[in-house]
């Protein structure tokens, strides 16, 4: 397979699978890029499916917003004094209910300053993107974090590179606002693949930060496949996601959400997105496909990494670490 594949996010990143015989380097808000890629499908055409179904839901430049039919469990993270990403609220209840911090889920290399190939020194936690407001804001603990095997220096045309790009961080101090109802919990993909998932009228959403709007928003409706063989990923790692869910810059690190009986569970995190270089040589989509460009697995599609068992139990570990007062990780 020759694949052009590229990783983009608020921070965007290019790997190529299985072949690739050339890739672009790209970067956004503060990292240096030549073009903005995109990996928005939806132009307002109803006709290119229904990942034009993004709603805002809360953000610095239109105020409250809509919040019919989700909870506020989603903020973006600062670094630099940039935003660099999304990242999900984790609900910790169940197995540390002491704790007195809040985790979060993110894409490990939102995190990392990709020109420099290094963790960025500072980065706060911005809930529901309301940065400007200080009791929306926290600081994280980046001496404290878990995180997958992404390295900002390893040869990215690696089968298995996206694999570790996940990240559990720390907020040992949270906003002042913070309540226990505001995060998401938790739950292993594979659930949703379940045939009475979709018997029982569940829907899979994108909850992310758009860097366009400065809001963060909800594609509901999305379609969530494991990558297999014969598409863009190749099926080169397990738990590789591929979605249609509209989105645009800063959605990296943004939570893949699985909705059942009205309660909301973190089933992935955004990491990028995919497209074939055939269709879309750089010398004619130097910015990857246009908007309104269809979604399709076998030439343009976004891709995530699952929560599976791997991940939560990495979770616990961390859980675990934090309420024993750990400081090495």
């Amino acid at each position: 397979m020759n694949n052009y594949l590229k990783a983009i996010g608020i921070a965007t990143l290019q790997l190529f699978l299985g072949g690739s015989m050339a890739f672009a380097s790209f970067a956004a808000d503060g990292q240096r890029f030549d073009h903005l890629p995109v990996n928005i499908f939806g132009d307002g055409n109803p006709d290119n499916g229904i990942e034009d179904s993004r709603e805002q839901v809360m953000g610095s430049r239109l105020g409250v917003g809509s919040r019919e039919g989700h909870h506020m469990n989603a903020g973006t993270i600062m670094c630099d004094g940039k935003v660099r990403g999304t990242a999900m609220v984790v609900d910790t209840r169940k197995h540390a209910p002491d704790l007195r911090g809040v985790v979060l889920a993110t894409a490990a290399h939102v995190i990392y300053d990709l020109d420099k190939k290094q963790r960025f020194r500072r980065c706060d936690f911005q809930f529901m993107a309301l940065g400007e407001l200080s009791r929306y804001t926290a600081s994280i603990d980046l001496g404290t974090v878990r995180l997958g095997g992404f390295d900002p220096l390893k040869e990215t045309s690696a089968a298995d590179f996206g694999e570790g790009d996940w990240a559990f961080l720390y907020v040992p101090r949270p906003w002042k606002s913070f309540g226990p109802d505001d995060a998401i919990t938790v739950r292993d993909f594979s659930f949703v693949q379940m045939e009475a998932f979709q018997q029982s009228g569940g829907e899979l959403r994108l909850v992310a930060f758009s860097s366009s709007d400065g809001v963060i928003s909800v594609s509901r409706n999305c379609t969530v496949i494991e990558s297999s063989s014969d598409d863009l990923g190749g099926g080169s790692w397990k738990g590789q996601l591929l979605d249609d869910c509209d989105s645009v810059g800063g959605a990296s690190g943004g939570g893949i959400v699985a909705v059942l009986d009205g309660r909301q569970y973190l089933i992935g995190i955004r990491s990028g997105s995919h497209w074939s270089e055939q269709l879309y040589p750089q010398s004619e989509y130097p910015a990857g496909p246009p908007d309104g460009s269809l979604w399709n697995r076998h030439s343009n599609t976004n891709f995530g990494r699952a929560i599976d068992i791997q991940l939560i139990s990495q979770l616990l570990v961390f859980l675990r670490n934090l309420e024993d007062g750990m400081t090495s990780f």
